[in-house]
């Protein structure tokens, strides 16, 4: 699938309420619930159930889609730039670090 075209279709499943502010919010609350499951798999020394982190994945893949329109950017446009930059990095042998200036 193309990011785009996902990005294209997700999008037609927004609710109108679903404004800048609720997408900021919930790609949070995504993300937590992905480091919640990791870490209740941890506590109760139990393996994560992949077919869950597969679909919170997703979860956090449609608010990052959304914050993305937000913002007039396509998907495809946010994961050429960030390539680029972690090639760039890379090149420099600045992967590791801190900061947005490596």
């Amino acid at each position: 699938m193309n990011m785009n075209q996902y990005q294209y279709d997700a999008m037609k499943t927004r609710l109108p309420s679903a404004n800048a502010s609720y997408v900021t919010l919930g790609l949070i609350g995504e993300v937590g619930e992905l480091y919640g499951m990791t870490a209740k798999a941890i506590r109760d020394k139990k393996e994560l159930d992949f077919d869950l982190v597969k679909k919170e994945i997703g979860d956090i893949l449609w608010f990052v889609a959304a914050t993305a329109a937000d913002y007039g950017f396509t998907l495809e446009d946010v994961a050429e730039i960030n390539l680029a930059k972690l090639q760039k990095r890379q090149s420099r042998g600045t992967l590791t670090g801190s900061g947005d200036n490596r």
